[in-house]
């Protein structure tokens, strides 16, 4: 029964395609793939060029705090015992936003990798002594064992008198966090991040890390704690500089090593790096590793500040830094990329991310950066480029898979967003995150789409290079697209190809009907046999058709999606 409904399916959509593909009563512009039928190879001529006009299904957005109230400046971490567990934080405004913003930080996992999400909740302030009734600012880690950590701003009371760092804790995957710890109290903390070293190289795996600016201290502050947030060092200074600091962040490399970022604004906007090699008990002098004119022109006035990641793989690029930031040097505000192949003690010049027209006028801020096991990296960040007035944003994407030499540049939006804000006390917020783990690349971001200040946190179901089995040593003699595997599938599928050379590659779904589906790969590829997954989890049954173009081959294959 089941073959006859698969064998039913298959060709009730091909005389559908048929039929679609030879009707004159059909506007051209929709008949975007006419496709020529070869049922004995299962493999479809390609008749020429094709009108692939952008398709509002190219990316799958998912609201995942879905309050009314404003909610911003997410963070979001996959887990390393269970990479399905995925946990977002974020600042909440459900509780009030006049006439003093009642800041509060909402969470909300999901199991099965950022596809779907559980009812959001509000962190329960009342476990931290001394009147802190209200967070801010939260970034999210987790450890190998699994347990995932809310990093939060604590307020106490109204007037918000005293700012102290403080960390939360989650023993059952980010469904409940009932233990919140304080890591400093001096008077003035702001703009922490946490991470977690991951390495089962380093001598302090699983010891916790968080960066700061502390205004009662002076300056970018660390602190360690070396027994699950429980207890927490001493904090330590950072940054040399007292003042005329702010954004920092922070990742562990694979043998260790403490590397901090941040943003330095006396004048310019300097990109500023420290490390330390002793597990964060004391750093070096600070390095400029890039600057430019300060970012301006953003909207309701938000920061941007600079991020830094690691490759902890085993490829050739393992113990790279990245440092991804974004300056007015160009006229208007655009991203870049820095990296250290020595561990932090030398960086390129910057290289250009966003690559829309140089000095177009149209602003690219907000970046944060990833980097998955296979080496390969992600920035996230807002995007003007398609809008009509630089208050209006998009999220994008930037993938480089050759250590951040060139970069693909996707719209991850379907919808363009706002940046309303309801009055002084309810700002928009100062960053968004993204994590990458394995074929997982899991993105959340500030969007505004339903209007009226209802500010909600977005993430995207993304396709991802598979991390094993790229490339090949053994080189293809042929350009050839494979059948992809499994097929019929539900809901995900890889599909593979081959490179005989280098080439200028593009990798498309469709539908039955000719209508532009996703674009799953676009750039430069090396030689080599590459692996893509299609995950068609927001897609109805049916039979789907995927074109790979390289130079000047071109070949076309149908696949079936049973749900």
């Amino acid at each position: 029964m089941k073959k006859l409904t698969l064998l039913a399916l298959v060709t009730l959509q091909l005389l559908v395609f048929l039929s679609v593909s030879n009707s004159q009563s059909i506007p051209q512009e929709r008949l975007k793939y006419p496709l020529a039928l070869d049922i004995k190879g299962d493999v479809f001529k390609d008749p020429g060029p094709i009108n692939t006009m952008p398709s509002p299904l190219d990316f799958f957005n998912i609201n995942i705090s879905q309050n009314s109230a404003p909610q911003n400046e997410p963070s979001v971490k996959i887990s390393r015992k269970d990479t399905n567990r995925v946990v977002a934080a974020w600042r909440d405004f459900r509780y009030g936003i006049d006439p003093n913003a009642n800041r509060r930080v909402g969470y909300s996992y999901s199991s099965n990798g950022g596809l779907t999400w559980s009812v959001s909740k509000i962190l329960d302030s009342t476990l931290l002594p001394g009147g802190l009734t209200r967070n801010s600012d939260p970034v999210v880690t987790v450890d190998t064992a699994g347990n995932f950590y809310i990093a939060v701003i604590a307020i106490e009371g109204v007037s918000g008198a005293n700012l102290t760092l403080a960390v939360y804790k989650s023993t059952n995957g980010g469904v409940t966090f009932p233990q919140a710890f304080i890591c400093s109290q001096t008077g003035t903390e702001d703009k922490e991040w946490i991470t977690t070293d991951l390495s089962n190289t380093s001598a302090f795996i699983n010891s916790l890390y968080i960066s700061w600016t502390s205004f009662s201290l002076g300056g970018i502050k660390l602190t360690r704690s070396t027994n699950s947030v429980a207890n927490w060092q001493t904090p330590v200074s950072v940054s040399d500089a007292t003042g005329g600091v702010q954004g920092s962040d922070i990742c562990i490399s694979k043998n260790g090593q403490v590397n901090v970022v941040w943003l330095g604004f006396s004048t310019n906007a300097d990109i500023t790096f420290d490390r330390s090699t002793n597990g964060g008990t004391s750093f070096g002098t600070d390095q400029i590793i890039a600057t430019g004119e300060f970012p301006t022109g953003l909207p309701n006035d938000v920061n941007t500040f600079p991020t830094i990641a690691t490759d902890n793989g085993n490829g050739p690029r393992s113990g790279w830094i990245y440092v991804a930031f974004a300056d007015n040097r160009n006229g208007d505000c655009d991203i870049f990329l820095t990296k250290s192949t020595n561990g932090g003690i030398n960086w390129s010049a910057p290289l250009r991310v966003n690559n829309d027209p140089l000095g177009n006028g149209k602003l690219q801020y907000w970046p944060t950066i990833a980097v998955n096991d296979a080496g390969n990296i992600g920035i996230l960040f807002m995007d003007t480029r398609n809008t009509g007035d630089n208050t209006i944003i998009e999220a994008y994407i930037a993938r480089s898979y050759d250590g951040g030499l060139t970069f693909n540049n996707e719209l991850l939006s379907t919808e363009p967003s706002p940046t309303a804000i309801p009055g002084s006390n309810v700002r928009f917020g100062d960053y968004i995150d993204m994590d990458y783990r394995g074929i997982k690349l899991v993105p959340v971001w500030t969007d505004e789409r339903a209007g009226g200040f209802n500010t909600d946190i977005y993430t995207s179901e993304i396709d991802e290079l598979l991390s094993a089995g790229e490339i090949t040593n053994n080189s293809p003699v042929e350009f050839k697209l494979n059948q992809n595997y499994p097929n019929p599938f539900n809901p995900s599928t890889v599909i593979s190809f081959s490179l005989p050379k280098a080439s200028e590659v593009t990798l498309e779904v469709y539908t039955s009907i000719g209508t532009l589906v996703k674009t799953l790969a676009t750039g430069s590829y090396p030689a080599g046999n590459h692996n893509i997954r299609f995950n068609a989890g927001s897609l109805s049954s049916g039979v789907y058709f995927y074109k790979l173009r390289a130079g000047d081959f071109t070949q076309t294959r149908s696949m079936i999606l049973v749900k």
